[in-house]
């Protein structure tokens, strides 16, 4: 497992947060990812989250705001190297990457898993079988894998002709990264994972 330093899990920290961003505040409300209207959206939440505020709060909203625009904008920057931004794969595999790493190639095992997630909702029992027990899944694609299926499963998936709760997949995808120590114990994509695998937990619960 290649050592990732602490700027480089910041960075990390800061691409998934954009990703998140994305995926829940903007697409949903159909903004397009494009600088300006990314501004634009987080300007018009900021002047409806000060009217009225006291002027702390309002420098610290400003500052909130302007961060989350930041890291959509440098997320969509960093994917427009890899094609359509629109294109949700993109932007996952953009986030996942540090700079240095977006060039290189993936496994079609992985690019195949996460475009089936992502645009169709269903994995391939083999396939799946595949990833799972290969033992040369690298850092970039182990977090593509969880950020596929935490960000985009809805509470299951199609596999093999039945429903593959998304609890026990993102469970799966977990345990091959810990147990071929892959990602680091303080990987924001892990950590990440496993808060979603809790928040799973708890809605079966309820």
């Amino acid at each position: 497992m290649p050592a990732v330093s602490q700027d480089e899990l910041m960075y990390l920290q800061s691409q998934l947060e954009g990703l998140e961003s994305i995926f829940i505040e903007l697409m949903p409300y159909g903004v397009e990812l494009k600088r300006q209207q990314v501004q634009d959206f987080y300007d018009k939440r900021y002047d409806n989250a000060t009217k009225p505020v006291a002027q702390v709060a309002e420098n610290e909203l400003r500052r909130q705001f302007n961060t989350k625009a930041n890291q959509v904008r440098n997320l969509v920057d960093s994917a427009e190297s890899l094609g359509d931004v629109s294109n949700k794969v993109n932007l996952i595999r953009a986030a996942a990457s540090l700079p240095g790493d977006r060039s290189k190639g993936l496994k079609p095992s992985i690019l195949t898993y996460c475009k089936a997630i992502v645009f169709e909702n269903k994995v391939e029992p083999q396939l799946l079988s595949e990833i799972l027990q290969s033992q040369d899944v690298g850092p970039v694609e182990a977090r593509m894998l969880l950020a596929a299926t935490m960000f985009t499963v809805p509470r299951a998936v199609e596999h093999g002709g039945e429903q593959l709760l998304a609890r026990d997949l993102l469970a799966q995808i977990i345990g091959l990264i810990r147990s071929e120590q892959i990602l680091q114990r303080n990987d924001p994509f892990l950590n990440a994972s496993l808060c979603s695998l809790d928040g799973m937990d708890e809605d079966l619960t309820d």
